[in-house]
Order: C-alpha cells, then structure tokens, then sequence
C-alpha cells in the first residue's frame, strides 16, 4: 500500500486511542461470563457503567 506521508498521519488521528489496564484473571472470568459472544470488552464496559450511571442518578420526580 502506496500511502503518503499526510495522508498517513491523518489515519492514525482518526484511529481511537487504546488503553491497557490490569484486571485480575478472576475478575477477566467474570467479565467473559456475562457479554455476549463476540462483545468486545470495550462496549462491555460501556454498558456497565452506563447501566450504574442511570441506577444511580437521583430520581426527578
């Protein structure tokens, strides 16, 4: 593949940023225990907290 210099840092920008971080092997069994198959751990996550965040916000009613 024939990719210029430019044209190649704009592909990397547009690439998401990864982090790593630490889990415990107990911890990463769980995890693997309750996403669905094929689920990256990402949008795993994501869902978690997005599922603490709304069970946790005060009721405005």
């Amino acid at each position: 593949m024939n990719v210029k210099l430019g044209e190649r840092e704009k592909l990397n920008q547009s690439v998401r940023k990864r982090s790593t971080i630490g889990l415990k092997a107990s911890t990463k069994k769980r995890l693997d225990r309750y996403r669905a198959p094929g689920q990256c751990y990402d949008g795993f996550i994501q869902q978690m907290v997005d599922h603490w965040e709304k069970s946790n916000m005060p009721s405005t009613h």
